[in-house]
């Protein structure tokens, strides 16, 4: 398919070019490591030890998923805070709930593990349509790429596909750049360009990376070299373990002496029998009729274990979470120590995505507000995250009380409703509730300070005639 965009200008067109290529050249690998997340991977055999009847086995193994998710389920988005500001004066808030954001970017997050990167595009949105007022839209490393410019450390221009045919083939692009933006739908042979204006000066889109580095700034996969070839090796000893099993399942046994009408074709038959007549040789003895020794299926479970704890030290994956069954069981400590390693990397994770989300972010309230410069009071906008320890509610309630006896004014602040794991909906409702109770208490007070005196009574004996 030819990519030819006579509408484009020399300096657009070269810059598309290298766009497209660059995807084209990035989809390949992409693709398998999305077959390796989605479990459709072939097994590799290396011609060794595979029987051939079991070549065509459809062994799947989930450990590539379980390494994604591990990691994914730890790293959860809490909203934007600004340091020094009780409420959302920006309202960022509802620009993520119109978007649905709380489905949208867990999915974008995923999708960052295992291609290294993801997009989020920032755009206004058409209203007569239903859309929001503006759109943001998370799209995976399959259907986007950019160009990443080191001085100002953010993308020099991103491209975005919107719609493919049958054959994996684009229909309908996007090109974002700094001053503009345009839209490209192919028409027979070539291609038509619709333009729009970018007065932010930014590129309307920011990527979700993992693991970035000088020489990669998009990052690695969590889905990496060593990650398949683990995985491939596994596999392999599932599908040997299948075939020793047939073995197990039928052991093999000799019979010395006998006649040849005596072996029968149905060898199933001849397994499951209840009882085997066998008649006397030509020679009037008894055949011998024996069983070899059946061979131990551990050599295979103690490679995959062994393969099982490789994994584990690549994705900081715990060993119990692959499906291996330790002899004795852990202690807490030991719990907390095989997750540490994933914790650290979670707190890393949500560090450098936490940076693109709060560039997007404001990227979507200067769209909505019709500004061409960031607000001194949107500079110090943060993005908040869970704790990836996910601790109990026992621990982190006796974290809080040492702290609280320590810093007394701690017990004030909303940060330490965040520490006991209260989402932000729960914390609003529990802070409206403190309110509604302080509020009936002062009425009550007041009510009793304005209440007149009543004069005690005597006794009538006490009265003086």
């Amino acid at each position: 398919m030819s990519y030819s965009t006579p509408s484009l200008e020399h300096a657009d067109a070269e810059l598309f070019k290298q766009l497209i290529q660059q995807w084209s050249a990035k989809r390949r690998r992409n693709g398998i490591r999305t077959v390796y997340y989605d479990g459709k991977y072939a097994l590799r055999d290396l011609g060794i030890s595979v029987p051939p009847q079991l070549k065509k086995v459809e062994a799947v193994l989930g450990w590539p998923a379980k390494g994604v998710n591990t990691l994914g389920a730890r790293c959860t988005f809490d909203g934007f805070v600004l340091p020094g500001q009780d409420q959302d004066p920006f309202d960022i808030s509802a620009l993520m709930a119109d978007n649905s954001m709380d489905v949208e970017l867990p999915q974008a997050l995923t999708s960052s593990l295992i291609h290294a990167t993801s997009f989020l595009t920032v755009t206004p949105g058409d209203t007569s349509a239903g859309e929001p007022e503006v759109l943001i839209m998370a799209r995976s490393a399959m259907s986007g790429t950019g160009i990443w410019d080191r001085r100002r450390r953010a993308l020099r221009a991103a491209l975005s596909i919107v719609d493919v045919d049958d054959q994996g083939v684009p229909n309908e692009m996007v090109m974002y750049q700094p001053h503009k933006v345009q839209v490209l739908r192919r028409s027979g042979g070539g291609w038509q360009v619709a333009e729009m204006k970018n007065h932010l000066g930014r590129v309307w889109v920011e990527p979700l990376t993992y693991r970035p580095e000088l020489e990669r700034p998009f990052g690695h996969s969590r889905i990496s070299r060593a990650v398949m070839a683990l995985t491939d090796a596994a596999v392999r000893t599932l599908v040997r373990g299948e075939g020793h099993a047939e073995f197990f399942a039928s052991p093999q046994r000799y019979l010395l002496g006998a006649d040849e009408e005596a072996f029968t074709s149905d060898r199933w038959q001849a397994l499951l029998g209840r009882f085997l007549a066998i008649g006397r040789d030509e020679n009037g003895d008894v055949p011998e009729l024996g069983q070899f020794a059946q061979t131990s299926m551990q050599p295979h479970m103690d490679q995959l274990r062994s393969l099982a704890s490789l994994f584990a030290g690549e994705t900081s994956v715990p060993l119990s979470s692959l499906g291996i069954v330790q002899d004795n069981p852990s202690s807490a400590e030991a719990i907390y120590a095989a997750r540490e390693d994933l914790v650290i990397e979670a707190n890393a994770a949500n560090r450098v995505w936490g940076a693109a989300l709060r560039r997007a972010a404001i990227t979507a309230v200067m769209l909505r507000d019709g500004l061409t410069e960031v607000p001194d009071e949107l500079r110090p906008l943060q993005a908040k995250w869970r704790n990836p320890a996910t601790p109990s509610v026992v621990s982190a309630s006796d974290a809080i009380v040492k702290q609280v006896t320590a810093i007394p004014w701690l017990a004030e602040s909303d940060v330490a409703l965040e520490a006991l794991g209260y989402d932000q909906p729960t914390i609003t409702r529990l802070l409206a509730d403190k309110r509604r109770i302080q509020g009936r208490q002062s009425i009550a007070q007041l009510t009793s300070a304005a209440a007149p005196a009543v004069a005690p009574t005597l006794p009538v004996d006490d009265v003086e005639s």
